[in-house]
């Protein structure tokens, strides 16, 4: 089983690779924060939902409420995304990646951390600017909540600083070992 935990290529995971600099144990900490506070919510989310789907069907008193707080708190989920990249649990087709050798595999993690963090800067300045036009314009959520529309955007923001943190980091920390990767 001992395999199994190190991969088919032996290659160590990202749970036994230390990040090196400053800047990746930072953002290892935060990714982790991210990741325990998005754990938390799926908590949260599925008590609301079980509360709420009690208080519509079996006391037939519906909660106007419940639905919007649920899909906001979704939307903050996105807060694990960096720990998901950090501990390499995100999405990822190896299909031919297990083809290449040791240099190809870092290529390709490269190009992967670069495209993340190209992705997640271009979603946080669109989080960011509609952040901004929801603020200045002073906008308000159309639920019955009536919350100024900023706030339920901002965890979304949040999740992508944290995203594009992680894959800066991942590319700084990768530089100097290169051949460790």
């Amino acid at each position: 089983m001992e395999g199994l935990e190190q991969g088919q290529d032996n290659q160590p995971t990202a749970e036994e690779v230390q990040p090196s600099s400053l800047l990746a144990r930072a953002a290892s900490a935060l990714a982790w924060l991210g990741g325990a506070l998005s754990a938390l919510l799926v908590l949260i989310i599925l008590g609301l939902v079980t509360y709420a789907v009690v208080q519509r069907y079996v006391l037939d008193r519906p909660l106007v409420w419940s639905d919007p707080v649920a899909g906001y708190l979704v939307v903050a989920l996105m807060l694990g995304t960096a720990e998901a990249l950090r501990r390499g649990d995100h999405i990822s087709i190896d299909l031919l990646v297990g083809r290449f050798g040791a240099r190809g595999r870092r290529v390709i993690a490269y190009f992967s951390d670069f495209a993340v963090l190209a992705f997640a800067v271009v979603l946080g300045w669109s989080c960011w600017e509609q952040i901004s036009f929801a603020y200045d314009f002073g906008s308000f959520t159309a639920d019955h909540l009536e919350i100024p529309s900023w706030i339920p955007m901002a965890p979304l923001l949040a999740a992508c600083v944290l995203l594009a943190l992680m894959a800066a980091a991942r590319l700084l920390d990768a530089l100097p070992r290169g051949a460790q990767r």
